[in-house]
């Protein structure tokens, strides 16, 4: 497994729970004072899970763009570029997840360092 995939998938299993009991700490705050409708952090929930969203289908697309265009490269110019079938799927399917799973990433590490800097 390649290290920026791991690194990602660490960084969704331990920093996306605190991102989200931080969250819901703010918004029972905010929810207590009154103040819930001119909380930032909700709309910014929001719109981050559609820009992330957005930004990691067009990476999976050029990913995906990237090995059709290679395979094919590798298919027709055959014996001088040694092609092994399971190598290639093997990188397809780790490097198509980093390209999906790095936008959700690193808006949570942003997050996490971001609300962990306003409780301090």
């Amino acid at each position: 497994m390649s290290g920026k995939l791991t690194n990602d998938l660490f960084t969704l299993w331990f920093q996306a729970p605190v991102v989200i009991a931080l969250r819901c700490q703010n918004w029972a705050a905010s929810l207590q004072s009154g103040t819930s409708n001119s909380n930032p952090e909700l709309l910014r929930m929001v719109s981050e899970k559609l820009d992330a969203a957005t930004e990691s289908t067009l990476a999976l697309n050029m990913a995906m763009m990237r090995h059709g265009a290679t395979s094919a490269r590798q298919f027709w110019l055959g014996p001088y570029f040694p092609f092994s079938v399971r190598r290639f799927s093997a990188s397809l399917g780790q490097s198509t997840a980093a390209e999906g799973l790095g936008p959700y990433a690193k808006r949570v590490r942003a997050n996490a360092k971001r609300l962990g800097r306003k409780r301090s």
